[in-house]
């Protein structure tokens, strides 16, 4: 070997192990272009290829063994590296074990030629892939823009320069050392180029995937460099009212701003300076219309254009915390009147009452519209809400300052008065405000009010105790005609959570069966006989004892308990008589009292004709008796009842006659077969004006086909002077007081 083919293999094996090493430096820069790397290796495989062909040139048996298996290995790294470059360049998508069987097929080629044969074939082996690869290379980069689409043609010519060995011998390598050198430093220049424009390219993606997720994020990013704003999205833009990053960055130019800017000067400072890692904060700045803005901020440091500066995330929570607030008002205040409701009252009043050491005491005024749901039925409910805002109107205005009004829902508001000591005052103007009219679009009202007052700690301790008191003493207040102001007393209390108390008794016992029927027997007023029984309800009340009839049936019926209470009787009295004629054979008709409240029910005769059903009884066996008061209260509806109930067999009767209006005309409209003459009447016999009475009652009976019944004789006399007067049948202690069903059974059997 010459000194010219020495300097020339030199070159060709320092050449490309520059180039490779330089272009690893150059990828350590962006690692992502793989391809760089995988071209440099293989350049530096081919200047380790040199080295091993120098030690095959020697002629000592070894090294001469040594360089062959040199030259094979980096031969087969170089081919290797060289289509996997090409494969990430060019995205051939070739897969790893392809490229790992190729290198194999290298190898193998190459180990089974003869010694003689194994450079040729060597050049064979790159000149086909090499080749393979160029053409690929080729069409598949030629249409794409850049200086990419040259490395394919220049992949050809390295190929080609394998012809250099195949037709000249190893004679001629270092020409092709020459050769493959400049051209593998042109391909490194390329490559170079390409990862350039393929980093620039990464770039512009991170750059627009930045801007599109900052411009289209719903909250706001600015970067701050004090005192600056270098970069604002449209989100900020939006949040503070300005048009652009140079409009922002004018508002925050001025430290010690109201509107929160000197906050974000302190904390960039902070920030830039590395004194803290991130920060949080929130402002209340004024928007470029002047509306009060809720914003939250998040930021950190960040290095910009290599500087530091600071990323900060602007959350506009305005509209959260505006329907946060609009929630809590809607909340605590009347949607009609616009007042505190019943839970700001009861806020209040502990208040007063627990916590407020600068209140001693303090009133509280219940005031409660009378009739006013009779006020809505004849003028309608637009009428009815325009006169309650107008009364809350001139409450809001009559009361001073240390009251507070409040609608506590309904026809009903609440007054808190700090100051007690104006307390006359107070009611003076509250009565006079009631005798104004409430003046609306649609005319003049006149309304009248109960007011109930309690005072803390006079009539409670508590704020639940003064709500009873003054609601107790609103109450008595609507017994009272017109307008009424009634202040409280321990009495009107104890008798409002003793009609409490006795309404959840009564519902217990009605469903729990506690309330019985005791039986009073009817005779024949000549022969004293048997001829039915009246049904009377009675309570024993476990831990309290009797309870009064008048007393609970009242509460019934002013509590809507009375048709549940009225159907239990019912289906007691009716399993009775079947108990009784299962028993003795035989029964006689059991009168039941009903309520004019169950004579409203339209539905009150499908429930007596269902219970016969049920039972299977016949219609003689049960009679209902009814009061005066419940034909007057709606003569119609009780004749359309009565008849529907005589259509089916049951007989009525009339209790209590002469109690009432005792209208004439009334008994000629019902035609009720018993009229039931009112004890009454009955107790003053036998003097002789009462038995005139009597005897004329029995007389329009007669003239009306009434069977006549005398009730509460007490009496021999008494019985004799009825019977002597006109009246059929007798009921009373004479006989026999009610009695428990075993006992009625012994009259049955008799």
């Amino acid at each position: 070997m010459n000194e010219t083919q020495s300097l020339i293999y030199l070159m060709s094996m320092f050449v490309p192990l520059f180039t490779g090493i330089t272009m690893l430096i150059i990828w350590r820069f962006d690692v992502s272009q793989r391809f760089v790397r995988d071209f440099a290796l293989s350049n530096i495989s081919v200047a380790m290829f040199v080295v091993g062909y120098l030690v095959y040139l020697q002629k000592d048996l070894p090294f001469h063994m040594l360089g062959y298996d040199l030259a094979l290995i980096f031969l087969t790294f170089n081919l290797v590296f060289l289509v996997t470059s090409m494969n990430d360049l060019a995205r051939f998508n070739m897969k790893r074990h392809h490229i790992v069987a190729l290198a194999a097929a290298i190898i193998v080629v190459i180990s089974i030629s003869p010694v003689n044969y194994s450079a040729f074939i060597k050049a064979l082996v790159a000149l086909v892939v090499q080749l393979t690869l160029g053409v690929g290379s080729t069409i598949w980069l030629w249409n794409k823009s850049g200086n990419e689409r040259f490395i394919g043609p220049l992949l050809v010519l390295l190929g080609l320069s394998q012809l250099i060995v195949i037709v000249g011998g190893t004679s001629y390598v270092y020409v092709q050392a020459i050769e493959t050198s400049v051209i593998r430093v042109i391909i490194g220049f390329l490559f170079l180029f390409s990862a350039l424009h393929r980093s620039k390219q990464e770039i512009r993606k991170a750059f627009d995937r930045f801007k599109m997720m900052t411009e289209r994020s719903p909250q706001g990013v600015l970067v701050y460099k004090y005192p600056h704003i270098l970069y604002s999205n449209q989100t900020a833009h939006k949040i503070y009212g300005r048009s652009g990053t140079h409009e922002l960055d004018a508002v925050y130019q001025h430290p010690l701003s109201a509107d929160g800017r000197d906050e974000l000067q302190y904390y960039a400072q902070q920030l830039q300076s590395g004194q803290i890692d991130n920060a949080t904060w929130t402002e209340n700045p004024l928007r470029s219309d002047g509306k009060v803005l809720s914003l939250t901020f998040t930021a950190w440091r960040i290095d910009w254009d290599e500087q530091p500066a600071v990323q900060i995330l602007i959350t506009d929570e305005t509209e959260l915390i505006e329907s946060a607030m609009a929630l809590q008002h809607q909340e605590n205040h009347d949607e009609l009147t616009g007042l505190p409701n019943r839970r700001v009252l009861v806020r209040q009043l502990n208040k007063y009452c627990y916590t407020d050491e600068h209140h001693s005491s303090c009133m509280l005024t219940i005031l409660n519209i009378n009739r006013f749901k009779l006020f809505n039925q004849g003028k309608g409910h637009i009428i009815g809400d325009r006169v309650l805002l107008g009364f809350a109107e001139k409450l809001k205005s009559s009361v001073g300052p240390g009251t507070e009004v409040m609608r506590l829902g309904g026809d009903e508001f609440g007054l808190v008065s700090s100051d007690v000591h104006d307390v006359e005052a107070l009611n003076g103007r509250l009565k006079e405000l009631c005798r104004e009219p409430i003046q609306i679009s649609d005319g003049d009202f006149f309304i009248n009010v109960a007011m109930g007052q309690a005072t803390y700690p006079v009539d409670a301790f508590n704020a639940d105790g003064l709500l009873r008191a003054a609601n107790a003493a609103m109450h008595q207040a609507k017994k009272i005609p017109g307008t009424s102001l009634v202040m409280a007393d321990t009495r009107f209390e104890e008798s409002f959570s003793r009609a409490m108390e006795q309404e959840q008794a009564l519902k217990n016992a009605i469903l729990n069966e506690e309330i019985c029927l005791y039986y009073q027997p009817k005779v024949d007023a000549v022969t004293h006989q048997l001829v039915g029984f009246e049904a009377l309800a009675r309570w024993f009340r476990p831990g309290v004892g009797f309870v009064s009839p008048i007393e609970f049936i009242a509460v019934a019926e002013k509590t809507a308990l009375i048709a549940e209470l009225g159907t239990m009787l019912l289906s007691v009295a009716c399993r009775q008589i079947v108990a009784w004629t299962d028993e003795f054979g035989t029964c006689v008709p059991v009168a039941v009292n009903v309520s004019p409240i169950q004579l409203l029910n339209p539905n009150f005769v499908q429930l007596i004709s269902g219970m016969i059903e049920q039972y299977q009884i016949p219609p003689g066996m049960l009679t209902l008796e009814i009061t005066e008061s419940a034909a007057i209260n709606d003569l119609e509806q009780t004749l359309i009842q009565i008849h529907q109930l005589q259509k089916i067999g049951i007989e009525i009767a009339m209790d209590d006659f002469g109690t009432g209006y005792s209208s004439l005309s009334m008994l000629r409209q019902l035609a009720l077969p018993i009229l039931k003459i009112d004890r009454g009447l009955i107790d003053p016999l036998p003097s002789a004006d009462a038995l005139a009475v009597v005897t004329s009652i029995c007389q329009l009976a007669q003239a009306l086909n009434m069977t006549v019944v005398a009730e509460g004789v007490e009496t021999a006399e008494q019985a004799q002077a009825a019977m002597q007067a006109g009246c059929h049948e007798l009921q009373g202690y004479l006989f026999s007081k009610p009695m428990q069903q075993q006992d009625a059974g012994l009259w049955l059997q008799r």
